[in-house]
């Protein structure tokens, strides 16, 4: 159960931390990864604390505004290659293609609705590890009722921008969760299968 809270909110940590969870927050060590991340949670606050985007009236609005300011952080072509994983090789080009699209809204329509659940939890930056074109940028997630989440973010440098490829959450990675599921379906069903489950899922909201 605990684990299925964390994915749920897991928006609220990335969208994930990227922007939200920022009250009280500090940062020990800021390099180019770590600052990026930061710089984007501010990015995010602006959007969330925006007098003319509150209320029930403006959700969709400040939804797809947050979404449009945060989501540059991701590399959704990475993750969406890492979530498919030994199926991915096989794609053609333009499969590719649009599983990056479709595991690209999976992650906006599963996650960016949770930022109305915002309540003044914050994050702590701790530490990043930077290993050539590969960093991990390490937080502390605080919950209100007091508990902690340590939550990293795995970033990839691809012509000189950092960008998030994977979340760890208590040492569970989100894009293997993902790849598990799209596992457990392509044993039974073929990849147009998978498509056509993502698509109709997508359909029925």
């Amino acid at each position: 159960m605990r684990y299925k809270r964390v994915f749920n909110n897991v928006i609220l940590v990335v969208c994930l931390t990227s922007c939200f969870f920022v009250f009280g927050s500090s940062i020990l060590f800021a390099g180019d990864p770590g600052k990026l991340v930061m710089d984007t949670i501010d990015k995010g606050l602006v959007v969330l604390k925006e007098p003319s985007l509150k209320g029930n009236d403006k959700v969709n609005e400040r939804r797809q505004k947050l979404w449009e300011t945060i989501s540059h952080i991701f590399n959704f072509e990475e993750m969406s290659k890492r979530a498919l994983g030994q199926h991915w090789k096989k794609r053609s080009d333009e499969e590719k293609k649009e599983f990056v699209g479709l595991f690209t809204n999976i992650l906006k329509d599963a996650y960016i609705g949770k930022t109305d659940a915002y309540s003044g939890e914050k994050v702590i930056l701790m530490k990043e590890r930077v290993d050539k074109e590969y960093a991990t940028v390490q937080t502390k997630f605080i919950l209100n009722t007091g508990s902690e989440l340590v939550v990293d973010y795995n970033m990839l440098n691809n012509s000189g921008e950092w960008k998030i490829y994977d979340v760890i959450i208590e040492g569970v990675s989100l894009v293997n969760n993902y790849r598990s599921q799209f596992n457990s379906i392509l044993i039974k069903s073929t990849y147009n299968e998978l498509v056509q489950r993502i698509k109709e899922k997508k359909a029925n909201g």
